[in-house]
């Protein structure tokens, strides 16, 4: 049998993953300080960081050590809690529990248990770098944080080459990460790194390849410091190596089966991986074959 929040037991306690600010204090949500003030007891990876945090916002919830290396021992112990009818919440040092930070193994134990597990969303790097980073959003993929060796992280990056890759790094690592994209992709491809989001030295860095390095190059300390969120938008078959003909000769064959036009489009778009844009109006007068 599916479990379902609906059929969770309603003696338990809940279990809330409060996602928290990921720079800008001001971005913490009146759900998220509301749940949190509420909870018997709050987890969290550092209760000194935590502490600055719930003392902004005057929660007096006790606070307990949840982190890697803790995570597994430190979960029976909070799964007991809400067995026994506490509310308890997990948050990370920022963003959000379980995103690249502990949190899975005790959302997977509550599951197990018949625990309800209630999502408190907040700010996010990943969304909100591709907000920002002006390429096409509907098809993406977060992997987190890359390989350290190289023939991983080059195996995964061309395994993903149809989608737009969201990945994080560290200012030890960026400089030499972004050189080693260039045995992957061309120099003057167009890559986002999104530096310190939301924190007052934020930099959203839209350029090339190559000039991307040449900024980081200079080992000026203050940009070297910080989180970096990096963006790499997937490769784009271009229209001018495709035969116009083809292209619409099999958007006339999708219309003259009853394929409404809209829908034909998306079809044609997605089988020679072009943008909507590219052909919408270009083929509008065949709308009504």
């Amino acid at each position: 049998m599916h479990s379902t929040n609906k059929n969770k037991k309603s003696n338990y306690g809940i279990l809330y993953v409060v996602a928290t600010p990921i720079g800008n204090i001001n971005d913490m949500t009146y759900r998220a300080i509301e749940v949190l003030s509420n909870s018997h007891i709050i987890a969290t990876e550092n209760t000194r960081h935590s502490k600055k945090l719930l003392n902004f916002y005057g929660i007096k919830t006790r606070l307990t050590s949840y982190h890697k290396y803790n995570e597994s021992e430190r979960c029976d112990f909070l799964i007991n809690l809400l067995l026994e009818g506490k509310n308890i919440s997990i948050i990370s040092d920022a963003g959000t529990p379980t995103i690249s930070d502990p949190g899975d193994i005790i959302v997977s134990k509550a599951h197990s248990k018949n625990i309800r597990v209630c999502p408190i969303p907040g700010v996010s790097s990943i969304i909100a770098a591709i907000s920002a980073s002006g390429f096409a959003s509907d098809d993406f993929k977060f992997i987190g944080f890359l390989p350290k060796k190289n023939i991983q992280k080059i195996g995964i990056l061309k395994e993903n080459s149809n989608v737009s890759l969201v990945f994080f790094e560290s200012p030890n690592r960026i400089l030499k990460t972004l050189e080693e994209l260039c045995s992957i992709y061309n120099f003057e491809k167009k890559i986002i790194v999104a530096k310190e989001m939301t924190k007052i030295y934020e930099d959203i860095i839209y350029d090339s390849l190559f000039n991307q390095i040449q900024y980081f190059s200079k080992n000026n300390n203050e940009k070297i410091k910080g989180e970096f969120t990096i963006i790499i938008p997937k490769e784009e078959k271009q229209i001018l190596n495709i035969s116009e003909d083809k292209i619409k000769n099999f958007l006339i064959l999708l219309l003259e089966n009853k394929v409404l036009y809209n829908s034909a489009i998306k079809i044609t778009c997605k089988h020679f991986s072009i943008k909507k844009n590219v052909i919408y109006k270009k083929y509008l007068h065949l709308a009504n074959l």
